[in-house]
């Protein structure tokens, strides 16, 4: 499974690449003419808009598969769900109780 959910991330590089090199060449030509400085900052913002809906996507279509996943195991085996779930809940209830040890 982490190799699905690292995957998405790995197809960024590019997108993000573009998006430093634009940022970089805008704080290089802050210092010069002010139109260039702004065609600079149009230019990072939209890599930073492009990087944002790709990130978006990516990771939307990859947790829909993870939900979709967990509720097939979740039907093929309930028991284990169950004792999962039971598990998880007494976890919870040591966590609780320690913090609140902690906190007297």
């Amino acid at each position: 499974m982490s190799n699905s959910l690292n995957n998405p991330i790995q197809h960024l590089g590019p997108v993000l690449d573009d998006v430093a090199r634009s940022l970089h060449k805008a704080a290089k030509e802050a210092e010069g003419l002010s139109k260039e400085a702004s065609e600079a900052l149009r230019k990072a913002a939209a890599d930073v808009t492009q990087a944002a809906e790709l990130l978006h996507k990516r990771t939307a279509a990859t947790a829909r598969n993870v939900v979709q996943k967990a509720a097939h195991e979740m039907q093929q085996h309930p028991i284990a769900t169950l004792a999962a779930a039971i598990t998880a809940a007494a976890a919870l209830v040591r966590l609780i109780a320690a913090t609140s040890d902690k906190d007297s």
